[in-house]
């Protein structure tokens, strides 16, 4: 499983703040050193948002309850806000808003450039490692399941990270359904 998560790096802070209330202010103070001088406010009069920050290629969904709960089996309140469900690190071809990959290092220090090979020896043997196709996305899909979170890494033609994804059990949207002994609460 991952290494202790440091406290200094934006990324290892960042996937702190899942389960966490989104505050904006907070989160741009973590990604000072990337540059991040602003975080928006989530604005989506439904129960899910995305938090875009294209310039350090980062993607965070935010959630409300009774969605969040729906989601991670957890039982959070409408007073709790907006909560981090999930934390995108991504690289190009992740999407057509991301020009540059996320310019820190991911969680437990691998680099964005790594290589699934590095990937499993530093958060050890995957729940899934699995070549897919989907229209857009021809890859290998790495993931690992935690006691409080999923870990899912999408290598572009195998070899290349396109993203990487931490998220409270049971964020990975269809793959609730599609692999539910590893993603499912």
């Amino acid at each position: 499983m991952p290494q202790p998560f440091s406290q200094t790096e934006p990324s290892d802070l960042l996937v702190q703040t899942l389960g966490q209330t989104y505050d904006p202010k907070a989160i741009q103070q973590m990604l000072l050193p990337l540059g991040i001088k602003r975080m928006p406010q989530p604005i989506s009069y439904f129960n899910d948002d995305i938090i875009w920050s294209a310039k350090a290629s980062l993607r965070l969904d935010v959630y409300r309850a009774p969605k969040i709960n729906e989601l991670t089996a957890h039982s959070y309140s409408p007073d709790d806000g907006w909560i981090v469900g999930c934390v995108h690190f991504l690289a190009p071809g992740s999407d057509d808003r991301i020009k540059a990959p996320y310019a820190g290092t991911l969680p437990g220090g691998l680099p964005m450039d790594t290589a699934p090979g590095d990937a499993i020896a530093a958060y050890g043997l995957p729940a899934m490692d699995e070549m897919t196709e989907w229209p857009g996305f021809s890859g290998r899909i790495l993931a690992w399941r935690t006691p409080t979170l999923n870990i899912a890494m999408e290598f572009e033609e195998g070899t290349m990270l396109r993203s990487c994804t931490f998220c409270l059990i049971g964020c990975i949207g269809s793959w609730r359904d599609d692999q539910p002994e590893i993603f499912a609460p």
